[in-house]
């Protein structure tokens, strides 16, 4: 073993408690069912063409885990608009749902104007901010978050709420029962993955000390896991402050696969995750597997993660779950505290100032999506 310790107290190395944060996802997911079943989702009679989730970062991914989770289950489209304007298939018909954990988000708000001025019904998730405003004075309907949490860390209230939805507009039965399940499941994972278990009895401490300085590829199915991938890698970039690539089988078979032919240095440096569901297809775990094996001869480290859990929404929460893990003890491997996202602030306020509108007070702390 080699590099910070990574077992607590984490003190200044976690100054915002990011690890706390991830421990009390199944009380998130439970606080998250009790406050839509106080506040539900007004039924809508007439279903919509399609649910069109405008979001970006820690709020869009919520969007794409649903998709994932009930992708051979809806009866029409759900799809994720990471953009400022909808595209032209989004008409009255259809429902928009726009998602923005602190209600500021630029390209959500003009994506909430763009639906208004095209009379195409809207919803809302948010905590409040310019969003939350807008939907009072409008009377939108809108499911208020708590607040006070980076986005991303506030996964599962947002998940939970957008399953609702679907229960709403009759395209599911809202699955609350599995989605207590799901808060057992990692519950009890919270006993392997927690960061008071010693990194030798904790399988997500001892792959963070392996992945340690290694450029990660996370490669999954395309149907359940492969939004978990995504997850997963964007977790590396905000909480290690890592670059990361994920992508899905069988895409990636037809031209990635191509990229590991010439060996070289780069090869030695990197590591591919391999991310494994009990309802993978035979055919996607043929394909997993000659992945991991062609990384591996190029001279790759190659790793398996499998889903825990009975049902499928239990199993897909267990890899966010590691996911989160995986990418909190991988930052205090390297250094560096999991919350603050210099970047993104810093970017923000240079997006700011070429536009010419006044640049974000950097004293302020805000959540970004």
């Amino acid at each position: 073993m080699s590099g910070p310790s990574l077992e607590p107290p984490y003190g200044p190395r976690d100054a915002a408690g990011m690890a706390a944060r991830i421990a009390a996802q199944p009380e998130q997911i439970e606080d998250a069912l009790a406050r839509m079943g106080a506040v539900p989702w007004r039924a809508i009679a007439d279903p919509p063409s399609l649910l069109a989730v405008g979001a970006l970062g820690g709020s869009a991914i919520a969007a794409d885990l649903t998709a994932s989770l009930y992708h051979d289950r809806l009866p029409r489209p759900l799809v994720t608009v990471r953009d400022d304007h909808w595209p032209a298939f989004v008409d009255r018909d259809a429902l928009c749902l726009l998602s923005s954990y602190s209600g500021e988000t630029e390209e959500t708000l003009a994506l909430y104007q763009e639906a208004g001025a095209r009379a195409i019904p809207r919803v809302a998730i948010t905590t409040g901010g310019t969003l939350g405003e807008w939907c009072r004075r409008d009377r939108v309907p809108c499911a208020f978050l708590p607040g006070g949490a980076p986005p991303r860390a506030a996964i599962f209230a947002s998940w939970v709420t957008m399953a609702s939805l679907l229960g709403a507009i009759g395209w599911t039965d809202g699955d609350v029962t599995a989605w207590h399940e799901a808060a057992g499941v990692l519950r009890e994972r919270n006993l392997a993955l927690a960061p008071g278990v010693p990194e030798a009895e904790n399988p997500a401490k001892r792959m963070a000390r392996a992945l340690a300085g290694r450029f990660v590829f996370i490669y999954a199915g395309v149907e359940r896991t492969g939004a978990v991938a995504l997850r997963m890698r964007q977790q590396l970039n905000e909480n290690a402050k890592m670059p990361g690539h994920s992508a899905v089988v069988p895409e990636l078979n037809h031209n990635e696969i191509v990229g590991w032919e010439r060996p070289g240095a780069l090869a030695k440096s990197v590591a591919v995750l391999l991310l494994r569901d009990a309802e993978d297809s035979a055919a996607t775990r043929a394909r997993l597997t000659l992945t991991g094996e062609y990384a591996a001869r190029q001279g790759a480290a190659v790793y398996e993660v499998a889903s825990a859990g009975g049902q499928r929404l239990a199993r897909v929460a267990s890899l966010v779950q590691f996911g989160d893990y995986l990418s909190l003890y991988l930052a205090l491997a390297s250094g560096v505290d999991p919350t603050p996202i210099a970047s993104i602030d810093e970017f923000k306020r240079r997006l700011a100032y070429l536009a010419g509108r006044p640049a974000p007070d950097p004293g302020v702390k805000r959540a970004r999506s």
